[in-house]
């Protein structure tokens, strides 16, 4: 069965980049609005305002000459000028599309720069529709904009930007976003923990039936702090607590790898080798991120597991020599507690907590290391 949602989806959706790539070039005190004043809007302090109407198009270009969506845009704008919602001399008048196509009436109109390139456009859009009758589905938008509102279209005109992007929207954004010289290898987590948070604060707004704005401010204090410690090459965590239950964790359990077979040898319960695989897998996506975004480089990272692993010796020399009443497991147990409450930074920085832990577990996958007191005769490298 053919269906016209996944484009219909596809034209809501990509409301959402583009709110977020206003509000990225937004200054303070700047307000961005969704479904307010077109489908995405600015509005200054000072009273400019920025309208946008977003088209999309899975297949083609949706802005041909002959498109409703084009003079329905154009019908729209002029109908609330009239209606005295824009101020004319204050707007400027954005149509966003996903799609390029052949160079038409849309493009005349967005690159004409003085009264006469406005009024050529004009009689270029008359004469390439000179056979467009009043049946036809453009029409009604068609006379209203042309024959019956020349001289407001003429302002719109002068006011009027075609902007062509492509895909969902997002490649916009990610210029944005490179633009306050953030780590390449950071784009992609930053725009995903923007997106979401845009996402849902214009559902929640409009579930209440409120006006669904952003303001610069709401989003500095969201974000100012993320992008300062995405600048400063922090080591960021990407990653979340992987559940008991998830996929990646079942995986591990299975093929029961060499630091699993580690922490079992000295008896630690089912549970608690699930939080270790957690730390393990966590671990591993974040030096993976934080090599690809350089923030880190292999020197950086041997050397952080160098400091373990010396941490690990002394430790393990000291129990031996201070807990002999201990049996070999309590021993194992213990060395594994010390080591896992390491602090050790990388570069002056303290990573997030399972990185210690889940770099030790990395280590005893080699094995380079053990928990175990005979754990060279247990595991063999």
């Amino acid at each position: 069965m053919k269906s016209n949602a996944p484009g219909q989806l596809l034209g809501y959706s990509m409301q959402f980049p583009r709110a977020l790539y206003h509000l990225l070039r937004s200054d303070p005190y700047d307000v961005v609005c969704v479904e307010v004043l077109g489908d995405v809007a600015t509005l200054s302090s000072g009273g400019e305002l920025l309208s946008e109407e977003d088209k999309s198009s899975i297949a083609g270009n949706p802005l041909t000459d002959r498109s409703t969506d084009l003079w329905k845009t154009f019908s729209n704008w002029i109908e609330a000028i009239i209606n005295k919602d824009f101020d004319i001399e204050k707007t400027q008048f954005v149509l966003y599309c996903n799609k390029s196509g052949r160079q038409g009436i849309v493009n005349k109109f967005s690159l004409a720069q003085d009264l006469s390139d406005v009024q050529s456009a004009i009689e270029y859009a008359r004469t390439e529709l000179s056979d467009i009758k009043s049946d036809h589905e453009i029409w009604v938008y068609y006379n209203f904009v042309v024959n019956e509102n020349e001289t407001l279209l003429i302002k719109v005109i002068q006011s009027f930007e075609l902007q062509i992007g492509n895909g969902a929207g997002y490649d916009e954004v990610r210029t944005e976003i490179k633009k306050t010289h953030v780590p390449e290898g950071q784009i992609e987590f930053i725009i995903e923990k923007l997106s979401g948070w845009i996402q849902k604060i214009i559902i929640e707004k409009i579930a209440v039936r409120e006006n669904a704005t952003i303001s610069w401010e709401e989003f500095d204090h969201q974000f100012s702090v993320l992008f300062d410690r995405s600048r400063c090459r922090e080591l960021i965590d990407f990653t979340m607590q992987y559940s008991m239950e998830d996929e990646k964790v079942q995986d591990q359990v299975k093929i029961r790898p060499k630091y699993i077979q580690q922490l079992e040898a000295i008896d630690l319960k089912d549970e608690e080798i699930l939080a270790e695989i957690s730390d393990y897998l966590r671990a591993d996506v974040n030096r993976e991120k934080w090599i690809a975004g350089e923030i880190i480089d292999e020197e950086v990272a041997l050397d952080f597991e160098a400091r373990l692993i010396s941490f690990w010796e002394n430790q393990r020399k000291r129990i031996k020599i201070t807990q002999r009443t201990l049996g070999e497991i309590e021993q194992g147990q213990l060395l594994l507690s010390d080591c896992k409450s390491r602090q050790e930074a990388i570069r002056s920085i303290y990573p997030p907590s399972s990185t210690i832990a889940g770099t030790y577990h990395a280590l005893a996958d080699e094995p380079t290391i053990g928990w175990h007191p005979k754990w060279e005769n247990i595991f063999s490298k």
